[in-house]
């Protein structure tokens, strides 16, 4: 090998050599920042809290209960008296479950209130109506003393739409004008749409005494439940209602019922409806049906879209009474409590002494417990499974690492020999030149 060859692959084993001491130092420096990170995660689960099941020890407590023949009552807390009394040693808060009769409201989500045409007929009392016709446009005008006036076109020349089938059909079945078959009779029927998009009609055959006829929609149904209007409450019904009133003053009902000065019910006979739903009686107000009824005028138009219905009922609702009073507590040698008085009553109740469990809160925290079981599973399993990736990328940097030492030393070897091959590459040359 020559001189120039020789220095030339010195140079190239150099080279080759500081590369892989530059990538061993970045590789240790990766182990470094891996280390850190399983550190961390190390740390992550020094620092979790094991969850510790909750015990019914700790839900559990002394009762003291008494019986005074009608309800079961229970202490729930007592003070003891910082004045000296004879009478009363403690102020104790008790209470019992009854059955109370409660006037409620509820919102019917899908109401579907369905309607049924009425057909108003309006005589123009005391209006002294005058009745013009117009040949050419073959309409009436109907102009009444204030100075109002109505103009009906012949039904044969209006357009026929949906509102306008219906509204005429309900007019002539009121009037017994429709055929066997069905069909609508336009005949002498003259008509003409207000502002509110109601149809009125008008009867050729009744021009000597006009009368205006028009249909209004009124609940008939809710869902498929028929719908009364009461006239005449019966007992239980006026008991009902008057509870809903008492305990919902400010629902619509109080634009229909009241209470006179004795406290009795009073009711005008008209507005307050009822109607049957899952075997159950309700009652609901014109005011709600109306406020849920809108689209009550407008047919083809979907009921599902109405808003919710107020409905009303009264029912025994079970509900917890509770009283606070003064009271003279004894205890036995133990310091429970055997009996209580108390100022209101003359009776000295027997007071029994049971262990309960507030199962619902024990329950609350086992869920509670559960859940955290659950999350630091999953925790220690994320943990897991990150430290093994971390683990196999450090197995993987550390064979690297090993097989750069290996290629280091085979450098390092090499560099010698070529080294010894300059250096004697020198040694005869100079000696050549010697001579």
């Amino acid at each position: 090998m020559g001189m120039a060859a020789s220095q030339a692959r010195y140079l190239a084993l150099t080279a080759r050599k500081t590369n892989c001491e530059y990538e061993g130092q970045q590789i240790n420096q990766a182990r470094t920042a891996l280390a850190n990170q399983s550190a961390d995660l190390f740390n992550r689960l020094l620092d979790l809290e094991v969850p510790v099941a909750p015990k019914t020890t700790d839900y559990t407590e002394v009762q003291y209960s008494y019986s005074d023949g009608t309800n079961e009552s229970v202490l729930d807390s007592w003070y003891q008296l910082s004045s000296s009394d004879p009478n009363y040693n403690y102020i104790v808060n008790h209470y019992y479950y009854a059955d109370v009769y409660t006037g409620s409201q509820k919102q019917l989500n899908n109401p579907q209130v369905q309607t049924k045409g009425e057909v108003i007929e309006d005589a123009f009392d005391g209006q002294d109506p005058i009745v013009t016709y117009d040949a050419n446009n073959d309409t009436y005008t109907i102009t009444t003393a204030d100075g109002q006036t109505r103009t009906y076109s012949a039904i044969g020349s209006l357009a026929m739409d949906e509102k306008l089938e219906n509204s005429l059909r309900d007019f002539e079945v009121a009037k017994g004008m429709a055929t066997a078959d069905g069909a609508l009779t336009t005949d002498a029927v003259y008509g003409y749409q207000d502002s509110n998009g109601t149809w009125h009609f008008f009867l050729e055959d009744e021009v000597a005494e006009p009368k205006d006829y028009s249909t209004v929609y009124v609940p008939s149904m809710v869902g498929n439940s028929p719908l009364t209007e009461l006239t005449n409450l019966t007992e239980d019904q006026a008991a009902e209602l008057a509870q809903i009133l008492k305990d919902l003053p400010d629902s619509s009902m109080n634009q229909y019922l009241s209470f006179d000065a004795e406290g009795n019910l009073v009711y005008n006979g008209s507005g307050i409806y009822a109607f049957d739903m899952q075997g159950k009686t309700y009652f609901t107000t014109e005011s709600d049906l109306y406020n849920s009824m809108q689209t009550y005028d407008e047919y083809g138009k979907p009921i599902e879209g109405q808003q919710q219905l107020a409905y009303y009922n009264a029912s025994y609702i079970k509900t917890k009474i509770e009283e606070t009073n003064h009271a003279l507590l004894e205890t036995d040698e133990n310091g429970r409590f055997t009996s209580v008085k108390f100022d209101d009553d003359s009776v000295v109740y027997t007071l029994n002494t049971e262990t309960v469990t507030d199962e619902d809160a024990y329950q609350d925290a086992m869920n509670e417990y559960n859940y955290k079981v659950q999350q630091y599973e999953k925790t220690i399993a994320d943990i897991n499974a990150k430290t093994s990736i971390i683990q196999q990328e450090d197995r993987t940097l550390e064979l690297r690492l090993k097989q750069l030492d290996t290629e280091q030393n085979a450098l390092s070897t090499e560099m010698e020999a070529v080294k010894k091959v300059i250096s004697d590459n020198v040694e005869a040359t100079f000696k050549t030149f010697s001579d």
